[in-house]
């Protein structure tokens, strides 16, 4: 049996795609992946056959995997059970900016990996991510090249991406003499925690008047960033949910002397916001 240290794996990546038009580059991502040690591809509304003959010729020895590959209807549910994701995007400007480039963030993102889910997310073949996807990752991987040139190829970027992060994982654990000193920590916050914190959070907001309801959506992106920053684990979520419900209690329960404080129509609790979903619905109808 080979015990040389090529043998190391990417298991707690996520590889998402975005609305993937070509099958072969679906096929040509799974064969990528097989490469890797990487095994779980989810796919956001692909608008190709991946069971087509060319997915599964390009696929090679990783149908299987092609085969086993999720669907999903929105990236936020594909990432629901992620901690972290970066966007791959060959946009730049001023919300765009790169915060990290493959070789460089590779390490990091691999420490991620030893707690919890990272998801890499690829957008569409021509028109890549959009902004209100960009904005439920935490961080932007941009590989460089010429200026002028053109974008690469969907499997290309995977491709490389992919392989500078497997063999940082090998140098890694090449130079992994002894298994490092662990602490017990809380462990990060999933994605769906996160945004479920973001709606909790706006539908406050807006019932305490703070947010214009024709513009909840640039409320939740700016909360959502601070939030990231943070970096919150599971219990500080759950510790910042309870003091909106609290809040929340409060209000619909003033003191006898307070008068009407509250409207009584509302019902509580109050914990998602009506205009964020009826824009997640109008988007989803528009790109579906």
């Amino acid at each position: 049996m080979n015990s040389g240290p090529y043998l190391e794996k990417l298991d707690n990546f996520v590889i998402v795609l975005a609305q993937p038009k070509g099958a072969g580059n679906v096929g040509a991502i799974a064969r990528a992946m097989s490469h890797f040690g990487l095994s779980d591809l989810r796919l956001v509304a692909p608008h190709c056959d991946i069971k087509s003959v060319e997915a599964r010729s390009m696929a090679m020895n990783a149908q299987p995997l092609l085969a086993s590959a999720r669907h999903y209807s929105t990236l936020r549910e594909a990432l629901e059970d992620c901690a972290w994701a970066v966007a791959t995007s060959r946009r730049v400007g001023r919300n765009r900016k790169p915060t990290m480039f493959p070789r460089e963030g590779a390490r990091g993102l691999l420490e991620r990996t030893r707690e919890s889910k990272v998801a890499l997310v690829f957008g569409r073949e021509d028109k890549g991510l959009r902004a209100d996807e960009v904005d439920l990752c935490q961080e932007r991987l941009l590989i460089p090249a010429i200026p002028s040139s053109d974008s690469f190829n969907l499997s290309q970027s995977a491709l490389l991406i992919f392989w500078e992060i497997f063999m940082e994982k090998q140098t890694a654990s090449r130079h992994s003499d002894q298994p490092g000193t662990t602490h017990s920590t809380d462990s990060l916050a999933l994605r769906n925690q996160v945004e479920g914190l973001v709606d909790h959070l706006v539908a406050t907001l807006e019932f305490i008047g703070f947010v214009p309801h024709n513009h909840p959506e640039r409320v939740a992106k700016s909360f959502r960033s601070l939030i990231d920053r943070i970096k919150p684990s599971d219990r500080e979520v759950r510790m910042m949910r309870g003091v909106l419900r609290q809040v929340a209690w409060k209000l619909f329960n003033p003191p006898p002397d307070a008068g009407n404080a509250t409207s009584s129509d509302t019902t509580y609790p109050i914990e998602e916001s009506p205009s964020l979903q009826a824009k997640r619905r109008e988007r989803l109808i528009r790109n579906s």
